[in-house]
């Protein structure tokens, strides 16, 4: 009875321990699987440290610099404040990438100045409709895709200009730059010729005299048909617009810089051969701000600036990692979700610290209770081994 009764309890004993290392087993497989989560928590924080995010400058009322982030809308619609002039092309079809109301007028109007006049509303809200667009005869809108020459590029145009442009003309007619300019559009031949000088007479009017052009755009047009009108009727010659119309409360100071802007905007839409839109769900806000890092990152956009005055300004291509301060452009940390992510981890962290170390725990009692079963085992053995060796020696 003795001998069964040890037998019994050795395969009692044997079966617990088999249980205990199967256990600890699990607890050891347990504790890889949380070494693994908590490499990939740290990654994540460290995703969270090394995350950037482009900021464009703007000027405050004193002068000084503050820093927004970059999308689109702060990248490229008008603001007064912004320190430079940004431009998206898409790198794909080269196309610039602009707001909506901006396609739309590029598609109508095909000269930079109608352009700019009808984006600082002059289209809509100075009551001139598309005559403004027009001279006497025929104009450089809309209206006009061959600049006022016949197909051949003969001397059948009389007027080269806005009726605006035209009565600033006029009324400078000592200036010899200004004629001079003027004089070469009828001595070029051919289209391209004169669509040359035609282009280079009405910058340097328009460099010379904006401000002047501004304000006959700035007449109420049906006033001066009102007043010309009395004159014939009178007999008399009309005086000058600027001493019997009573303009808009609107002052050049106030557009000048905005008109510009679309001025610079229009040719960088024709360098780059046409505009597409922007969805309007990428403009700003965080879909906006995404979707600009992103694109930016994947090459699918090029960033553009207009830099240099006068006869050297233009746009070149810009990025954040070979600008300088001189295009106001800088990469920062994004801390957006950096305090988020600091606090998860450190949860997070601590979570698996605490299961870590209660594995450890479970694993110190089974570790004791294995020597324990292992040191009662061998004196079983031993008891076993010895009455094994007592039976059988009676009968040698």
């Amino acid at each position: 009875m003795g001998m069964a009764a040890s037998q019994a309890r050795l395969l009692s004993l044997t079966s617990r321990l088999h249980d205990i290392e199967l256990k600890a087993q699990s607890i050891e497989s347990q504790k890889i699987a949380l070494a693994t989560q908590k490499d990939e928590l740290y990654q994540n924080y460290c995703d969270a440290l090394d995350a950037t995010k482009i900021q464009v400058a703007f000027r405050n009322d004193d002068a000084s610099v503050r820093y927004v982030d970059a999308n689109f809308n702060s990248l490229c619609e008008y603001s007064n404040s912004r320190v430079k002039q940004y431009a998206l092309r898409d790198t794909k079809s080269g196309n610039l990438i602009v707001p909506e109301d901006v396609y739309n007028k590029a598609q109508s109007y095909n000269d930079k100045y109608s352009f700019a006049y009808a984006m600082i509303g002059f289209e809509e809200n100075f009551g001139w409709g598309d005559e403004w667009k027009q001279g006497s005869e025929i104009g450089i809108g809309t209206a006009l895709d061959n600049y006022g020459y016949d197909s051949e590029g003969g001397s059948g145009h009389s007027l080269y200009m806005t009726e605006c442009e035209q009565k600033v003309y006029d009324a400078h007619t000592n200036d010899s730059e200004l004629t001079e300019a003027f004089e070469k559009i009828e001595s070029a031949e051919g289209d391209n010729a004169k669509r040359e000088a035609l282009q280079s007479f009405r910058d340097l009017l328009y460099k010379k005299y904006a401000s002047e052009i501004f304000a006959q755009m700035n007449i109420d047009k049906d006033a001066s048909r009102d007043v010309e009108a009395e004159a014939t009727e009178n007999g008399e010659e009309a005086t000058s617009q600027s001493e019997t119309l009573e303009y808009p409360d609107k002052s050049w100071e106030d557009f000048e810089r905005e008109f510009n802007y679309y001025v610079r905007l229009f040719e960088a839409i024709e360098d780059a051969g046409g505009c597409q839109p922007i969805e309007k769900q990428y403009q700003s806000g965080e879909s906006g701000t995404e979707w600009f890092k992103n694109m930016v990152e994947a090459g699918l956009i090029t960033i553009q600036v207009f830099e240099g005055d006068g006869a050297d300004a233009g746009w070149i291509d810009t990025n954040v990692a070979t600008s300088t301060n001189e295009n106001y452009l800088q990469e920062v940390q994004d801390e957006t979700d950096l305090k988020r992510a600091e606090a998860e981890y450190e949860y997070e962290l601590d979570k698996i610290n605490q299961k870590d170390s209660k594995y450890d725990t479970d694993l110190s009692k089974l570790e004791t209770e294995r020597s324990s079963i292992t040191t009662e085992m061998d004196s079983l053995k031993q008891v076993r081994d010895d009455n094994v060796e007592r039976t059988f020696g009676i009968f040698s």
